[in-house]
């Protein structure tokens, strides 16, 4: 069993740095320092890189896994998917990826790679290279979020295009990413996330959110609404919808009341950070389209550590493109409760046949040091399809005399609503 468990580690880890250094444009990376870096994170833990259900996000730190979530979603292949633009942000500084993440959305439809920020790593300078960003109309290639002044020199100097976004703070680059969206968009999205810039264990999941739709993330203090949110806030004219994530334990009640000048002031919230995260997956404003609203089966999740949220950010790019991922929280070697329930409310169902779907899927960040094998394949088995009439894949439901009535978690398909990931922006098209 051990040989068989090496094997397919080390066939997952190849095709992984096959993938790596798949190029075929001018710019093509030399493959040593890619496959280096592919051995090095997938050689730090032995872990199960997929199950049927689940695939891991292989990283031990925040670039490795920015490095990964690029590789997987924009392979850059010839029929593949390239990047318009890639956002580069420090990898030191959550609250500047957190808000970065506003621009993986379309029109950039590219990824966030993080780095040094005041030296972009061969790495990740080789993953530019291998993803070869067509550019934006104005023919930016690279949207360099907080980034120091050598580091754009170095992104210049391998002819690069680049657009600076800085500030002096989080907060004021919150507000020049919202700006600059606008400028993008022609308009202000009226809808806007605000969370905490003290905790990131509660204003993590916004990631995956304003990945998804371009909507920003502005920030607040437990006691106090900064000068750059409130500067954003007005610009709508007392008519932003505002959800506030996190519980009057990371955001005080006081700062939900002075909001609530903007415009409709909306908390979403859990007490701890595994029922803060489920909130969010569940909420829906049926007014205005925000919201996943996941509460059926049939969909992607993306599953990250508690206590290694600032590795995990770049991650949240599954939540645009292919699954469509919201974030989910869990701790090394066993899911909290409040994450069983949840996942046993998804529970996939089939009446006839197992072919039928839906299906989940559950994409992990890190390796057996964030989450478990164990607890892997305990999610693995929690997410399978299953008949309904509870007698396993053998009964084939229907087959052995199942009702063909859906069970009640099934019987309305989600409603995604009329997302659009052309270029426009028109908060209409949720």
């Amino acid at each position: 069993m051990m040989q068989m468990k090496s094997w397919i580690k080390v066939l997952s880890v190849g095709a992984l740095s096959a993938t790596l250094v798949a190029c075929t444009n001018s710019n093509t990376a030399p493959p040593a320092p890619q496959q280096q870096a592919t051995a090095a994170l997938s050689e730090a833990t032995d872990v199960n890189v997929v199950t049927k259900n689940t695939s891991r996000v292989l990283g031990t730190n925040a670039e490795e896994i920015s490095i990964s979530t690029s590789n997987i979603i924009w392979p850059a292949t010839t029929a593949g998917t390239k990047p318009n633009v890639v956002i580069v942000a420090p990898q030191d500084n959550w609250q500047i990826q957190l808000v970065s993440v506003d621009l993986i959305h379309h029109p950039s439809d590219g990824p966030l790679l993080v780095t040094n920020p005041s030296s972009i790593s061969e790495t990740v300078m080789n993953e530019l290279k291998r993803l070869n960003p067509k550019g934006a109309q104005d023919g930016t290639q690279v949207i360099a979020v907080g980034m120091d002044v050598a580091a754009i020199k170095q992104l210049s100097e391998a002819k690069f295009s680049v657009k600076e976004i800085k500030g002096d703070n989080p907060d004021q680059i919150a507000t020049q990413i919202d700006d600059y969206y606008a400028s993008v968009s022609g308009a202000l999205p009226e809808s806007v996330i605000v969370s905490t810039s003290e905790q990131i264990e509660f204003a993590a999941p916004a990631g995956n959110w304003i990945a998804h739709m371009p909507e920003p993330l502005l920030y607040v203090t437990k006691g106090q609404i900064p000068a750059e949110t409130n500067q954003a806030l007005t610009k709508r004219n007392g008519k932003a919808n505002i959800y506030l994530l996190g519980p009057e334990s990371a955001i005080s009640k006081n700062v939900e009341n002075d909001l609530g000048k903007y415009g409709k002031v909306t908390r979403i919230a859990g007490d701890d950070p595994y029922t803060n995260a489920i909130a969010f997956a569940k909420f829906k404003d049926p007014n205005t389209g925000f919201g996943w609203g996941i509460t059926q089966p049939g969909h992607g999740l993306l599953l990250t550590n508690k206590d290694q949220l600032k590795n995990s950010i770049p991650a949240v790019a599954f939540s645009h493109r292919g699954k469509h991922a919201p974030m989910l929280l869990s701790d090394t070697d066993a899911a909290p409760k409040p994450l069983l329930t949840y996942l046993k409310e998804l529970k996939p169902l089939f009446q006839k046949e197992p072919t039928d779907g839906p299906y989940n899927h559950l994409y992990i960040v890190g390796g057996n040091d964030s989450i478990s094998n164990d607890q892997q394949g305990n999610l693995d088995h929690l997410i399978e399809i299953e008949s309904a009439s509870g007698e396993g894949h053998g009964g084939h439901g229907g087959h052995s005399g199942a009702s063909t009535e859906m069970p009640p978690n099934q019987q309305v398909p989600m409603n995604h609503g009329n997302m659009d990931h052309g270029s426009t922006m028109d908060q209409s098209q949720h």
